[in-house]
């Protein structure tokens, strides 16, 4: 959220800038991405107006200006509080916008004042309020715009102080164990020159012989990713369907090949998983699909805001629901439902994508929303939600209460004729996992007229195989599905 200081003669333009506030609250694409500061409608917790307005002009992103035909109250050092403000503002921040009302007259000092900003500022002229905010709108859609190029940019920007040396082998290991099996780097992976093949894919750059990292090599081959910019995933299993209490957790602040690993294992850890029979076919099934997940944990990890310092990516576990936070909104001007449709998806991380979609955890560059959505369906699950807070991207993942849901089409299977399984062992566990019922060996000679060893015999065999769990009830060894 940029925030927006409004600097004019209070007196003159006292109208035009209550309208300016009211719309940028009523605007769709103003509200989404700025806050107006007012500074009559700021409490002053005993500050005189100076100290107040000093404080929050230096505070802002970005400086608009009005300028009628009266300069205002000069002050001692000659100036009014609006070229105060200006001078202020200007002399750490360019962004300032200015908007000059079209009248008969303007005093002296006004006129100087216009030609003194026309230099170093963009400004525009304007008869009504709907000009003005017309313009005002005009600008900082151009402002976005501006700052996601740059953004867009940030992944590449090289790290000076970075080398060689700060490269993680195992990272670098890990990323050649993870390319596709056509990328054509599987075919460098045997030279013995780490910079060469680190410029290669796009990790850096090699300038006057000493290799430097750039953003997206330190998030995936650095050492102490920490060392050259802030990152952090919190990964945290609450109990029930709050943040009142967790039962399990992890910070992780490695590579993010590393991280996407970490990831699989503490969500294996905290979901649910078991199978069913069908047929001759066992299917493993899980609380939710891996694959819509995995998705959208890299989908966070490819697209966070990674200029904001002071942010991290947040996965949520509850009983009822999964959550994956990542800062930075969506760009602009795409919205929640281009994305589910694959419309005009845009990568903030453009280098990032790119290192990710060399290995196997990225199949297709801007499918993945929809890739989500099909694997959750295919689940029996309702579609992910999509939603944006004030400057980050939320998917939540609806789970079926600590159930486990069958998949169509699960890619899972096993052939339990593979596993070496008789006719009656498979009609056994089809009875033990499908119906969920405990059996004891009676069982078994009841229902194939056998006898005790062979009843032992088939239930040894699929308790071996962690098919069933052997337990001891009433002093009688029975047999139900296993815990997983």
């Amino acid at each position: 959220m940029f925030k927006v200081f409004i600097s004019s003669n209070q007196t003159e333009f006292e109208k035009e800038r209550q309208f300016i506030k009211k719309e940028f609250e009523a605007d769709y694409f103003l509200k989404s991405f700025f806050k107006v500061f007012l500074f009559e409608d700021s409490p002053s917790f005993g500050l005189s107006p100076e100290t107040t307005y000093f404080e929050e002009v230096r505070k802002s992103d970005v400086y608009i200006g009005l300028i009628g035909s009266d300069y205002g109250t000069i002050k001692d050092n000659g100036l009014s509080p609006t070229e105060e403000e200006y001078d202020e503002f200007h002399a750490s921040n360019p962004d300032s916008f200015f908007y000059i009302q079209n009248v008969d007259k303007r005093d002296a000092e006004s006129e100087r004042f216009i030609l003194k900003i026309q230099p170093d500022n963009k400004y525009s002229f304007f008869d009504t309020n709907q000009d003005l905010i017309d313009e005002i709108k005009k600008s900082l859609v151009k402002y976005i715009e501006r700052g996601q190029k740059d953004n867009d940019n940030f992944d590449k920007k090289l790290i000076l102080n970075s080398s060689i040396d700060d490269v993680d082998d195992e990272a670098y290991g890990l990323f050649f164990d993870l390319l596709k099996d056509d990328d054509s780097f599987t075919k460098l992976k045997d030279i013995d020159n780490k910079a060469y093949l680190l410029e290669r894919i796009g990790a850096g750059e090699i300038v006057n012989g000493v290799f430097h990292l750039n953003i997206a090599g330190a998030l995936f081959f650095a050492e102490d990713v920490n060392k050259f910019l802030s990152h952090e995933i919190k990964m945290v299993r609450f109990k029930g369907i709050t943040k009142f209490d967790a039962i399990d957790r992890l910070n992780f602040k490695g590579s993010l090949l590393m991280g996407i690993k970490e990831f699989e294992r503490f969500f294996k850890k905290n979901t649910n998983s078991g199978f069913i029979i069908d047929g001759m076919n066992r299917i493993n099934i899980d609380e939710y699909p891996i694959k819509a997940i995995r998705e959208g944990f890299i989908n966070a990890l490819a697209h966070r805001n990674y200029e904001r310092s002071s942010s991290f990516i947040e996965f949520y576990i509850f009983d009822d629901r999964i959550e994956i936070i990542n800062p930075g909104k969506l760009k602009y001007p795409l919205t929640i439902e281009d994305i589910k449709n694959d419309e005009g998806i845009g990568h903030r991380n453009e280098r990032i994508c790119d290192i990710l979609y060399k290995t196997n955890y990225m199949e297709h560059i801007g499918r993945g929303i929809s890739q989500m959505i099909g694997e959750m369906k295919k689940s029996g699950l309702e579609e992910p939600e999509f939603s944006e807070g004030n400057d980050s991207f939320k998917v939540m993942f609806k789970g079926n209460g600590g159930k486990i849901s069958h998949y169509e089409n699960n890619e899972n299977v096993i052939n339990l004729k593979d596993l070496g399984l008789n006719q009656r062992q498979i009609v056994i566990l089809t009875e033990i996992i499908n119906n969920n019922v405990s059996m004891t060996y009676d069982d078994h000679i009841k229902m194939f007229n056998t006898s005790k060893p062979t009843a032992e015999r088939d239930f040894r065999k699929l308790a071996k195989l962690n098919l069933v769990k052997k337990s001891i009830v009433n002093r009688k060894v029975q047999f139900s599905s296993p815990d997983y």
